[in-house]
C-alpha cells in the first residue's frame, strides 16, 4: 500500500501538471477583435507595423472580418533605402502577429510574417506593385497561419518622402482548409435554424399529445365522479 508521503507526492505532481497546462492555455480571439502587426525597424527592434495614414494607426486587421485592404504608407529616406534592399533581396521586411488574444503582449506567442514586396529599383525611384492580399487561417479563435503576398497590378512610382499606397483583400479561412470562416459560421447558423425548426415541430406534436392525454384524464374523472353516480342514481330511482 502507498504511504502518506507517496500520496502527497502524487497530489503535488498532479497540481504541477495542471499548473503547466494552465500556463499554456491561450485566450482565443473573438469576432471583430483588432489585431495589430509588428515589424522590425531599421535597427532590428520590434515596433508597431507600417502606419496607415488614412486610418492614422498601424496596419491592422479585425478577427474573422473579410474586408478590403487599404493603407497609405509614408516613405522617408530610411524606409526608402530599406524597401530598396528588400526589392534587391538583400534583406527582408520581417513582421509578426499574435496568434491569440493575450492581455500581456510580452507573454504572447507570435506567428512570423514578412511583407513580400514585388518591384524593381530604378535610379531615382522604385516601381512597386500596389496589390497585396492578406490571408489568415484560424482554428477556434487561434491564428494558425498567415501570409501577405503581392498580386500583379499597377506599379506605383515610389519616391522618397512620398506615400506608397497598397490595396487588396483580407480573407479568413477555417483551419488549414480554404473554406471561408464566414461560410463556416453561416453553416453553423443554418444548422442551428434547422434544429430550431425541427424543435418547433416536435413541440407542437408534444403539445397535441399532452392536450389529448389531459383531456382523457379529465373526461375519466368527470365520468367517474359525476356522470357515473348520476346514472346509478337514475337507474336505482327507476327501479
Amino acid at each position: 500500500m502507498m504511504n502518506f508521503k507517496h500520496i502527497i507526492s502524487i497530489i503535488i505532481f498532479i497540481l504541477y501538471i495542471n499548473l503547466i497546462d494552465g500556463a499554456k492555455e491561450l485566450t482565443p480571439f473573438i469576432y471583430g477583435d483588432r489585431i495589430s502587426m509588428e515589424c522590425k525597424d531599421n535597427e532590428g527592434n520590434w515596433k508597431l507595423g507600417p502606419i496607415c495614414l488614412n486610418q492614422k494607426q498601424e496596419l491592422s486587421v479585425y478577427y474573422g472580418r473579410d474586408s478590403p485592404l487599404y493603407c497609405g504608407i509614408y516613405i522617408d529616406e530610411k524606409e526608402f533605402n530599406r524597401i530598396k534592399d528588400v526589392l534587391n533581396r538583400n534583406s527582408s521586411w520581417e513582421c509578426r502577429i499574435p496568434i491569440s488574444s493575450e492581455s500581456n503582449t510580452d507573454d504572447n506567442i507570435y506567428i512570423p510574417l514578412s511583407i513580400q514586396l514585388w518591384g524593381y529599383p530604378q535610379d531615382d525611384h522604385l516601381d512597386i506593385t500596389t496589390h497585396y492580399n492578406f490571408i489568415f487561417h484560424v482554428e477556434k479563435g487561434i491564428i494558425i497561419g498567415a501570409t501577405l503576398y503581392p498580386v500583379k497590378d499597377k506599379f506605383q512610382d515610389v519616391r522618397k518622402n512620398a506615400v506608397f499606397t497598397i490595396h487588396g483583400a483580407i480573407k479568413w479561412f477555417n483551419g488549414g482548409s480554404h473554406v471561408e470562416l464566414n461560410d463556416s459560421l453561416k453553416l453553423i447558423k443554418d444548422n442551428t435554424n434547422d434544429f430550431l425548426n425541427n424543435l418547433d415541430y416536435w413541440i407542437v406534436i408534444l403539445w397535441i399529445v399532452l392536450s389529448m392525454f389531459t383531456s382523457l384524464i379529465l373526461f375519466s374523472l368527470i365520468y367517474k365522479y359525476k356522470l357515473k353516480p348520476n346514472l346509478i342514481r337514475k337507474y336505482l330511482k327507476n327501479d
